[in-house]
Order: structure tokens, then C-alpha cells, then sequence
């Protein structure tokens, strides 16, 4: 037991908008934010879920601009896998997700299931040669390759090669926008609040050593209001670099469309390398991952790209319709379900992506202390974020109550490792 515990005020950022002049830092920047996303949603949850905490004395706010899952956390693919990276993180979040479908009905608030997931070696077909795998009259279909009987969505003579990556026990699926979303409500219900406003400062004492506050213009009003804090979580995805300039985060840009097929396929989780064909498709090799949802649609995304630099709103993706449009050429192609298919939805989002030395990428988040009392970051998911954010939401309960991680070793996560002295000896900016 605790006594005389000091009362905890934790802000969750996962927006910044305006220029960034504190004690500490004097970044000029352009007007940056990241709608609010599902690391800040689970933190909240997980704090609100937290033995020690007391709503009547502590309190939990996540600041956020517009709405909830508006970048990648409502456009990601959804995928689970006890087998992701970091492993000091994948098999205790993978647990988690299983015991928040069981407790909340995830599988018919967030679409939660468990799936196989394959990888295979395709060549791209002529889809309008074949016939519906579902069809009476197309008969059995022969197969070359040995793959899951049940993947009779994908055309036979496409596979080259497959091989297993997962089962229904180590993997599973979501829908990324419904779970974000949930999580958030969930929060709400037990206590945290949910502030529409743009983060304009993160104002610090001490000689710049402890935070002190948050300051943030209400998006309602447009007043500029202040809310003092214990305790500051920075979860702001590929814009983290803006509010925190010694992380080394950037942004990077995958398309995915999601596309209604022409009938209901089993669930699967598919990880294809697709290459050109006799009939033309795909244009040229690529590598999309698939996967089948239980609403009925199936989600595809393309390859990463750096084209394009973050843009200063997530609502400001900019997407590149040809992109969409080699990836259903290419699922298209192995696929005639998919290839007769209606595309609901074009779209793009920026990953958090860890770089080293401007070309090194390293396997995230960075979880943990920054070395600022009452500072911490979480950010650098990378594909994983959907996937490792209960067990992030859960370690930052615990270093906000606790003042450690106790449910896994997060050491090789620590933001000092690669921030640097930066981080922890900052002189702070004269004024």
C-alpha cells in the first residue's frame, strides 16, 4: 500500500499544432498534428485500469484535434501476431488483445478472430480466364502446391510456392478504426477525458529538468488553456520528432485500399510476393500484404515509400491514386474474387519508422523515460503499432503508477539509448 501517494495528472500528447517555444526547446515548426491514435487510446484505458488509480484524485487526458484513429490507427491493417516484433513486447500484447476481446465482446464490437496467415510466391494471372472458385461449375480445382484447402480465394495456378508463417494460435485480426475507437470509450467510461485541442506547448520547471504543464488551444472556442501535469506522454506517431527533436522517428507512407469482393472469403491473413505474369499483371513485382475481414471486405496495402515528406496534418495524406491502383492490379491478379471486386477505399497513412544515421532502421518503439522527470515517449511502432499497443498501454500504466515496467523487460526500448545524452542533459533554451 501507498500512502501520501501524490495525486498523478497524466496528459497523453498525440497532438502538437503551432510553434513549439518552451524553457526547454525552441523548435520552430509548421502547424503539426497527429490525431489521436491508439497508443495514446490503450494508455488511457490501461491507466484507468491501473490498482493504484483513484479518479477522485488522479486524472487521465488525451489531447487530440479532430477525432480518434484519424491517421494510421483507423487505416492500418489490423493484423496480430504473437511472433511480431520486439518479442519483449508481441507474445504479452497478443495475450492482452485476447483478454480485451474476451472482456469487452471484441469480436463483434472491433471484429476480433483468430486467422492463419501464409506467405507464397505468386505469378499474376488473367482473372477474367477464371472462374469463381465458388462457382458449381468450375469443379474442383487442381493444385500444384500444397496450401490451406480453405484459401480457395486465391486462383491455384497463381501459387508457386507457400509456406505457413502462422496459425489460429498465434494469430489474429482486427478491425484497427473500431478497436481504436473502443478503446477510447472505454477510457472515457472510467474516468479519462477525451480534450478536442491542439497541443501548443509542453511547458517545463526546474530549469527544464521536470514537466510542469501542457498548453493547448480548445478547438471548440480557439481559447489557449493549460492544464498542469505530473506526468506528460508524448505518442504522436511519425510527427513525435516535432514535439521531441531527439527522437529518431520519421514518417513513412503506405497506401491500402479495401475492396468488398465478389463473394465472402474465409479469413486469412496473406503475405504474397507477386510478380508479373504472361497476362501483364501485376506491371511489376510487389509485395502487398492482404488480409480477409469479417465484415465482409478485405484490406490490401502496397510497399513503403518516402516520396512524399510528412505532411503537416494527417487529414493531409496525400495519395497517389496509381499506387492503389497497382495494388489491386496485383491482388487482382491472383485473385478473381478480389479482381471482380469493388474498391471502397483509396488511402494513405504515415508509419512511425525508427532511423538511425538517416538510413538504419531498428526495430521500435521507444517505451520509456526520456530522462525529463515525468517525460516519457511511446512511439516508432512501425508496422506493429495495432499489434503491440495494449502491452504498450499497460508498461506506460506502470511506469506512470509504478515508477518501473513490470510485465516485460523493456530495456532494449529505452529512448536514451538512442537519443543520446541529449536527453538527459539538455541545456535548457535562454530566453
Amino acid at each position: 500500500m501507498i500512502l501520501n501517494r501524490r495525486a498523478k495528472v497524466a496528459v497523453l500528447v498525440s497532438i502538437v499544432l503551432g510553434v513549439w517555444t518552451t524553457k526547454r526547446f525552441a523548435t520552430k515548426m509548421r502547424d503539426a498534428l497527429d490525431r489521436g491514435g491508439i497508443i495514446g487510446c490503450c494508455s488511457a484505458y490501461y491507466l484507468t485500469r491501473h490498482p493504484s488509480f483513484d479518479p477522485n484524485k488522479d486524472f487521465i487526458t488525451v489531447l487530440e484535434a479532430t477525432e480518434v484513429a484519424g491517421g494510421s490507427s483507423g487505416k492500418a491493417g489490423g493484423m496480430l501476431a504473437a511472433y511480431a516484433d520486439p518479442q519483449c513486447l508481441a507474445p504479452l500484447s497478443f495475450r492482452l488483445h485476447a483478454d480485451l476481446a474476451s472482456e469487452h465482446g471484441g469480436e463483434n464490437r472491433w471484429g476480433h478472430r483468430n486467422v492463419p496467415c501464409g506467405e507464397f510466391q505468386a505469378v499474376g494471372q488473367d482473372p477474367d480466364k477464371q472462374r469463381d472458385s465458388h462457382s458449381l461449375e468450375s469443379g474442383p480445382r487442381t493444385r500444384a502446391v500444397d496450401y490451406p484447402a480453405e484459401l480457395d480465394w486465391v486462383i491455384p495456378d497463381s501459387i508457386k510456392s507457400y509456406h505457413q508463417v502462422g496459425n489460429r494460435t498465434n494469430t489474429a485480426q482486427l478491425h484497427p478504426y473500431l478497436f481504436t475507437t473502443t478503446m477510447a470509450k472505454l477510457a472515457e467510461e472510467r474516468g479519462a477525458r477525451i480534450i478536442l485541442g491542439a497541443v501548443l506547448s509542453i511547458d517545463y520547471a526546474d530549469g527544464g529538468k521536470a514537466v510542469r504543464s501542457v498548453t493547448y488551444r480548445e478547438k471548440s472556442t480557439s481559447r489557449v488553456r493549460l492544464i498542469p501535469a505530473t506526468d506528460v506522454l508524448i505518442a504522436a506517431g511519425p510527427w513525435t520528432s516535432l514535439i521531441f527533436p531527439q527522437a529518431p522517428i520519421v514518417g513513412a507512407r503506405s497506401h491500402s485500399i479495401v475492396i468488398h469482393p465478389s463473394r465472402t472469403l474465409s479469413g486469412f491473413a496473406l503475405w504474397p510476393d507477386i510478380i508479373p505474369g504472361l497476362s501483364g499483371r501485376p506491371k511489376k513485382p510487389i509485395s502487398p500484404e492482404i488480409y480477409s475481414r469479417p465484415d465482409g471486405t478485405v484490406y490490401a496495402c502496397g510497399p513503403t515509400d518516402y516520396d512524399v515528406p510528412l505532411p503537416p496534418t494527417s487529414d493531409k495524406v496525400a495519395v497517389r491514386n496509381q499506387s492503389c491502383a497497382d495494388i489491386f492490379d496485383a491482388v487482382g491478379s491472383i485473385s478473381k474474387e478480389l479482381n471482380d471486386g469493388q474498391v471502397l477505399i483509396n488511402q494513405a497513412c504515415y508509419r512511425p519508422v525508427i532511423v538511425i544515421n538517416g538510413e538504419h532502421r531498428r526495430v521500435g518503439p521507444l517505451l520509456g523515460k526520456t530522462g525529463i522527470d515525468g517525460l516519457l515517449i511511446a512511439s516508432g511502432h512501425d508496422s506493429w503499432g495495432i499489434q503491440n499497443s495494449p502491452a504498450t498501454g499497460k508498461i506506460v500504466s506502470e511506469l506512470i503508477f509504478d515508477g518501473e515496467a513490470k510485465s516485460a523487460d523493456i530495456r532494449s526500448l529505452d529512448p536514451k539509448h538512442l537519443m543520446g545524452e541529449a536527453a538527459r542533459t539538455l541545456e535548457p533554451q535562454r530566453e
